[in-house]
């Protein structure tokens, strides 16, 4: 079986992955063919491909194009979920990405902003709906996927929680719902949120849906608007999250349950934490 037949395979299947994420997978995917073809000149089939052939790549986006470790083993966890996957399907006898080595990488510090940089942040988007989704990812810790996914059943301003339904891993919890931010999402959904044909939070008028890329993308040009000389994605916006309950106190297991980590070891990067209740910890944030 080729390569692209495989690809389209393993993109019909993983439909719940995010719009950037399946992008990622298939731009790396497509980088590896391309060395393949240039290696083997004749035509070759995806059970061909030896674990010899997986090193030869990696080593070569290291000596040839400069990867840094952790832009190699990205690449590298691309083909092991690949050939994963192609193997569970049986499209091929063999996973040549089982045994792949990881380079060690320098520890780095995760980027975040402060509540007084979101505060900065959120006025100058010129995007009323992605002002709101930001503001939201602040005062939540969500993944975007998961902000994005969220429906107006999910927010209860009774209860006052947020439920994520279908978390990483498929896994649900709940996120007590920030007294600033109810005030805005309450506002949001009784005088400007679009009717449309979804249950869908967050909607736009064209489309009925945002995407993540889209978000991102205004994200950066309001980033390089403001002069910032910082790399802002959705995903810092939850590392600022994280990073402010930290520096108010907030338990660590708080925090790990709030941001849905499997492994307290991902949330200690946070560190320097004391106990402290969760709603009083998400209240500490503040941004006006």
């Amino acid at each position: 079986m080729k390569m692209d037949e495989c690809l389209a395979f393993f993109n019909h299947e993983n439909k719940q992955l995010s719009v950037g994420t399946l992008k990622e997978y298939n731009k790396d995917i497509t980088a590896f063919k391309a060395f393949l073809q240039n290696k083997y000149t004749e035509y070759f089939d995806i059970r061909q491909i030896k674990e010899q052939d997986l090193n030869d790549y990696l080593a070569m986006l290291t000596a040839v194009k400069g990867y840094k470790p952790s832009s190699r083993n990205r690449q590298m966890n691309t083909l092991r979920s690949f050939f994963k996957f192609c193997k569970k399907k049986s499209l091929v006898e063999k996973n040549p990405a089982e045994y792949l080595q990881r380079l060690k990488e320098p520890p780095r510090q995760a980027v975040f902003l402060t509540s007084k940089e979101v505060g900065e942040l959120i006025p100058a988007i010129n995007h009323p709906l992605i002002q709101l989704v930001v503001l939201t990812l602040f005062y939540t810790g969500l993944r975007i996927t998961e902000c994005l996914k969220l429906e107006l059943t999910d927010v209860d301003f009774q209860q006052n929680t947020i439920t994520v339904k279908h978390g990483k891993g498929d896994k649900r919890r709940v996120i007590p719902l920030h007294s600033e931010l109810k005030i805005h999402l309450q506002a949001y959904i009784q005088n400007w949120r679009i009717k449309g044909k979804t249950e869908r939070l967050f909607l736009t008028e064209r489309t009925n849906s945002l995407s993540d890329v889209y978000v991102n993308k205004v994200l950066k040009e309001t980033v390089e608007k403001l002069k910032w000389d910082k790399h802002v994605t959705c995903h810092v916006l939850r590392h600022s999250f994280a990073s402010a309950l930290v520096q108010n106190n907030v338990n660590i297991v708080a925090v790990q349950q709030l941001l849905g980590h499997a492994n307290l070891k991902t949330t200690s990067s946070y560190t320097h934490i004391h106990q402290q209740t969760v709603d009083e910890g998400i209240e500490t944030l503040t941004i006006f």
